[in-house]
């Protein structure tokens, strides 16, 4: 017997036309001229979102693209994009694997190397500017920085306070301290010229590999940890708070990109567990297949565009624009992976899915809500009364495929959670 019977057409890939109520759309060799659905790495520049692969440069713009393979004797070395960081006159700087860096203006290329400028090594991971314009460039050989003239200075492992020259990630804080991130060196802070350097022997950081760096609200420091999960710490120094699967509902050892959002949350991209916010205190939402048929859980970066939205570069399905404000269209928000939320099961499912009431007194009425993907109410039914708990089985058979939200609410509370038909 069923105990609710619903039909309505719902999709999740839409007309280009409504792309602003898709939940996700793939960019990737399907759609684009992409050769690689591999995505190292974004930049936002206004409307436009620039992409990085192993095999060119791709800019989106709405339903539009435009495809780089540089193939042309000065710059045929920058196919394989690290890094894109863009600078306040437009120019796109480009940090490859074996290539050097490339400045881009939309036309002509500048190509730097370690043969024609004093750049430390071919590979180039990281570039950021700090407010008097000087550029700071990581690479695999060191940490260069120039004043975008004549003047570089180069730090090294055995000449400065750095523990690696394997340089994964700057970022620019307030005053003009740089953090940047290494591989098995640790954590350095740069403020001018002084560096000072934390690592787990000295209780600095989790984690001697740091790959990606977000400053927050409140002085807060993030630190994407290549095996310790996402690490936090005040202004500029320890001591750090560790989350990983070991002790919070975070779902990845390996974080490799982080975001701050619009509403001043960490967003996390992981190498393995999709894509998480930390909401604070024990709690977080988790963005992966079985919450919201998230087409890839391994992400390389994440950007966030000023209506919220937020794309990301993944390993397998190339760009994936996640329209996540469609989530905050009910009435109150849906907080995932914690113990007061939800939980349909199985998810995804084909047919049924079930979830727990629970109640502390006899004769509990409980409305039942179910919401589309575009935030309207389908379903209102009121259930009860209900003793102690009960597991109620609900038919989904008939549903078209996509996500769905399902809220439980009486007259003081409501839980409330995400299941996908298949």
């Amino acid at each position: 017997m069923k105990l609710f019977t619903i039909t309505f057409l719902i999709t999740v890939v839409l007309s280009k036309g409504a792309i602003g109520q898709q939940l996700f759309i793939i960019y990737d060799t399907v759609n684009t001229p992409l050769i690689v659905n591999k995505i190292n790495c974004l930049a936002k520049e206004g409307d436009v979102i620039w992409a990085g692969s192993e095999y060119g440069l791709v800019s989106l713009n709405g339903g539009v693209s435009n495809f780089y393979l540089f193939n042309n004797q000065s710059a045929s070395f920058l196919n394989n994009i690290y890094c894109i960081t863009i600078d306040t006159a437009g120019n796109k700087w480009i940090g490859t694997g074996g290539g050097g860096m490339g400045k881009f203006d939309g036309t002509n290329w500048t190509v730097y190397t370690s043969s024609n400028s004093p750049l430390p090594s071919n590979i180039v991971k990281a570039i950021s500017f700090d407010s008097q314009n000087k550029m700071w460039i990581g690479t695999t050989a060191g940490m260069a920085v120039w004043d975008m003239d004549s003047s570089w200075t180069i730090y090294q492992q055995f000449s400065s306070a750095l523990m690696s020259d394997n340089i994964e990630c700057i970022v620019k804080s307030e005053n003009d301290t740089m953090w940047i991130g290494t591989v098995n060196g640790g954590l350095t802070r740069a403020v001018d010229s002084a560096l000072i350097t934390y690592t787990i022997q000295n209780g600095g950081v989790p984690d001697n590999t740091i790959q990606d760096i977000a400053v927050g609200a409140n002085g807060y420091r993030w630190l994407a940890c290549a095996a310790h999960g996402l690490a936090s710490f005040i202004f500029n120094s320890p001591p750090y708070v560790e989350f990983n699967p070991s002790n919070s509902d975070m779902p990845s050892y390996t974080v490799n990109s982080l975001a701050i959002d619009n509403s001043g949350k960490t967003l996390c991209g992981t190498f393995d567990g999709g894509l998480v916010r930390y909401l604070g205190s024990i709690y977080w939402q988790v963005f992966n297949y079985a919450s919201v048929a998230l087409p890839d859980s391994s992400i390389n970066d994440i950007v966030i565009d000023s209506t919220g939205v937020i794309w990301m570069a993944t390993t397998n399905k190339g760009v994936v624009r996640f329209n996540e404000p469609l989530l905050n269209l009910t009435v109150e928000p849906v907080y995932l992976n914690t113990a007061t939320a939800l939980k349909p099961f199985p998810n995804p499912s084909t047919d049924f899915i079930n979830f727990i009431i629970e109640s502390n007194s006899i004769n509990n009425f409980y409305k039942i809500e179910i919401y589309n993907a575009e935030g309207k109410k389908i379903l209102n039914n009121t259930i009860g009364p209900i003793n102690s708990s009960a597991c109620i089985k609900m038919d989904v058979s008939e549903f078209t495929a996509g996500i769905y939200f399902v809220k439980i609410l009486t007259d003081t509370h409501f839980k409330s959670g995400i299941f996908v038909k298949i």
